[in-house]
């Protein structure tokens, strides 16, 4: 039986995009929320470096933000077109002022982890503690 060359091609053009879009979709930042029960984590990448309290979600350096409630993980996507990027984390109606990290190579995807609680609370990379 021959192949139908029509079959063959359609199949060479859906695995050559799906290859094509995993290399041009950019990196992700997983961040796993093991902080108490009913505790918001939030995170956000970010071009420039800052300090103390972040405006979440509501900046022009914005690259990506998104938050969870505990104990559910999220992510962040950083394009490609980005070289360099920071992160800032925070926990909703903390008393702690938000961690500020970067700046980061955009060359891999990362994790992080948080843990704790509202008011006393620690974000680390993955795997270090």
């Amino acid at each position: 039986m021959k192949p139908n060359h029509v079959f063959v091609l359609t199949i060479s053009i859906i695995i050559s995009l799906i290859a094509f879009i995993s290399l041009t979709e950019g990196k992700i930042v997983t961040i796993e929320n093991k902080l108490d029960k009913n505790t918001a984590a939030m995170a956000a990448a970010l071009t420039y470096m800052g300090s103390g309290r972040y405006n979440w979600g509501e900046d022009d350096g914005l690259i990506d933000y998104n938050w969870s409630v505990s104990h559910h993980g999220f992510e962040l996507s950083i394009p490609d077109d980005m070289i360099t990027f920071n992160l800032v984390f925070g926990v909703a109606g903390s008393i702690k002022e938000d961690k500020w990290f970067g700046p980061f190579d955009n060359t891999q995807d990362i994790c992080w982890h948080y843990h704790g609680h509202q008011n006393n609370w620690k974000v680390y990379p993955c795997g270090s503690q």
